[in-house]
């Protein structure tokens, strides 16, 4: 039984709406946070790249210039493959410490509501909701320059949220909160192992 049974990730390139990701050689690419900030492209996994942290494995999205690579949080409604899942991880982070419902679809139309917590992108050393650091980057891009971390005396990352789904019923869809300071770059299901075993017998 290989990662790949276990984990499903979710296909987010349909709903990427915000560019947070700019490179040295053009700093003006992107707004993570409305005044131009963004995240340095040299810090960050490969694009399209299979990325594990921690064991778990998430598809980082395509970092090049003018492309959207995250989804700032807007009640999108996300369908997924109906499927038994328990834990939903989160890759992201937040203008500012946000907390808010995602809710899970089962396949009958229930739905079931999770609370996620995402920590500001700077608050690399006093992440408030028991984030772990997927991401620590070396500063933040200003459209004008690289602000080196040592300069701020805080560490700007992207960081893995744990959401328990509290339901062992199919589910057919994930929906994000309608709080766009809440942005995420992916997204990965870990599927019951009762489901993951019924599946390769």
């Amino acid at each position: 039984m290989g990662k790949i049974d276990v984990y499903h990730m979710v296909d987010l390139r349909r709903y990427y709406n915000s560019d947070a990701v700019s490179s040295d050689s053009d700093r003006t690419d992107g707004d993570f946070n409305g005044i131009g900030q963004t995240y340095p492209e040299e810090d960050l996994p490969s694009s399209n790249s299979l990325f594990d942290c921690d064991g778990i494995v998430f598809r980082f999205p395509d970092k090049r210039d003018g492309m959207n690579n995250n989804v700032s949080m807007e009640g999108q409604h996300i369908a997924i493959p109906e499927d038994t899942y328990d834990t939903l991880y989160v890759l992201g982070a937040a203008e500012r410490d946000f907390e808010d419902n995602v809710s899970f679809i089962t396949a009958d139309g229930c739905r079931v509501s999770s609370l996620v917590g995402l920590s500001s992108w700077h608050k690399g050393n006093r992440l408030q909701y028991g984030e772990r650091v997927a991401v620590r980057c070396s500063g933040v891009h200003c459209p004008t320059r690289h602000v080196y971390t040592d300069r701020l005396g805080v560490d700007y990352g992207i960081w893995i949220q744990r959401v328990p789904i509290d339901t062992r019923m199919p589910l057919a869809a994930i929906e994000l909160p309608d709080n766009p300071g809440m942005h995420v770059f992916a997204l990965t299901l870990r599927r019951m192992l009762s489901s993951v075993r019924a599946n390769i017998e």
